[in-house]
């Protein structure tokens, strides 16, 4: 009897080695032979509690979900607290004139709001959605909003409209937003959604293009299974809003299944309705701030170790891939970054190096 259960046990045991050794190496798919190569030999070689830290739009997920969930709320909306705040959360100096238009940033915002509460009363007199859409003024307003963008992202840069956009949940409760988000992710998700689109109002005054859809290539959902497998743990360092981020990297199904706890981006103060307002005592993941995340949340928990893969997109992950001595690669998506960039740079010294080197360079699965 003894004998037969010893058998039993070393069967699980031979069992479970080669369910575990095939996991760890990853499908072929679109990745770059090369790049497939490097990160299943990470894999075969790293030891136990080590760490792999990702960007999320662009990088994770195909296009950006703080864009998608944006495009959502415009196309069907929904606000909390519209009127009240003019869709102007977050910008600096809304009397300041909005280059080349005539008007200020809180003028434009003041148009909006009324638009808005026009286009509510519309929807409110039993007139539907689809309908509403073909209307002057609502081309008018989302071209409005499209103008309004561009315009704070050229004059104060990122990390204002990382605040403006995530801000236009001001007012709903944090399980409101929650919902709203699903409904968001569950309209853009796929890859046939993916597009860029012009938005322009009917007198051609405003507008410009917008990005739509998401999507969760099944390589990137391969490669965070197989680094878990591998006893690498995968956590996620974004500088979209973190409760945005939680609904679809958390989820089993449509993203990658990953804990909350394993999941930064930036946050916003706690209350009862969420505000526009960057909590101060968080080091917050824009740029140089993803290091001090990464440092001051996730490395103690490794010895104060660094990340043994980093990967990332842009010039906002510059930082991180480039801070950790201990690292062993930095994956890069090429989503067509200039040359000149800092980004740029580091996937010019991937190509020269073959992808044998410290950095990967991956094509964006959009491609």
């Amino acid at each position: 009897m003894k004998r037969k259960l010893f058998f039993v046990f070393f069967l699980f045991l031979l069992l479970s080695c080669n369910k575990d050794s095939q996991k760890v190496s990853l499908e072929g798919g679109k990745w770059d032979p090369q790049v497939r190569e490097a990160l299943n030999g990470l894999m075969a070689s790293s030891g136990k509690s080590s760490y792999a830290v990702f960007d999320f739009d662009q990088t994770s997920i195909v296009h950006d979900i703080s864009q998608a969930l944006c495009v959502y709320q415009i196309e069907h909306l929904r606000y909390a607290e519209a009127p009240f705040h003019h869709f102007l959360d977050g910008i600096p100096s809304p009397e300041e004139p909005m280059p080349e238009t005539g008007i200020t940033y809180a003028e434009m915002g003041s148009i909006l709001a009324a638009e808005y509460d026009s286009l509510t009363a519309i929807l409110e007199s039993g007139e539907s959605i689809e309908a509403v859409r073909q209307s002057y003024l609502y081309l008018d307003f989302r071209a409005r909003m499209c103008s309004l963008y561009e315009a704070m992202d050229n004059r104060w840069g990122s990390w204002v409209a990382y605040l403006w956009q995530p801000g236009l949940l001001a007012g709903f409760t944090e399980n409101e937003a929650k919902t709203l988000i699903r409904d968001a992710i569950a309209e853009h998700l796929g890859l046939d959604k993916l597009a860029v689109e012009p938005w322009h109002s009917p007198d051609g005054q405003w507008g410009g293009d917008v990005m739509r859809g998401i999507w969760v290539a099944p390589e990137m959902k391969d490669l965070y299974h197989c680094l878990e497998v591998a006893g690498i743990d995968v956590y996620v360092c974004s500088a979209s809003l973190e409760l945005i981020v939680e609904v679809l990297a958390c989820d089993s199904i449509m993203g990658f299944g990953l804990p909350a706890e394993q999941v930064y981006g930036l946050r916003f103060v706690s209350g009862e309705r969420i505000i526009a307002e960057f909590d101060p005592d968080y080091k917050q993941p824009n740029r140089e701030g993803k290091v001090d995340c990464i440092r001051a949340y996730i490395a103690p928990a490794y010895g104060n170790a660094g990340p043994v893969l980093v990967a990332g997109d842009s010039n906002g992950d510059v930082a991180m891939l480039t801070a950790f001595p201990d690292m062993r690669h930095g994956l890069i998506i090429d989503v067509g970054r200039s040359p000149e960039s800092p980004i740029g740079q580091l996937a010019t010294q991937a190509k020269e190096e073959g992808n044998t080197g410290l950095y990967l360079l991956q094509p964006s699965f959009e491609r």
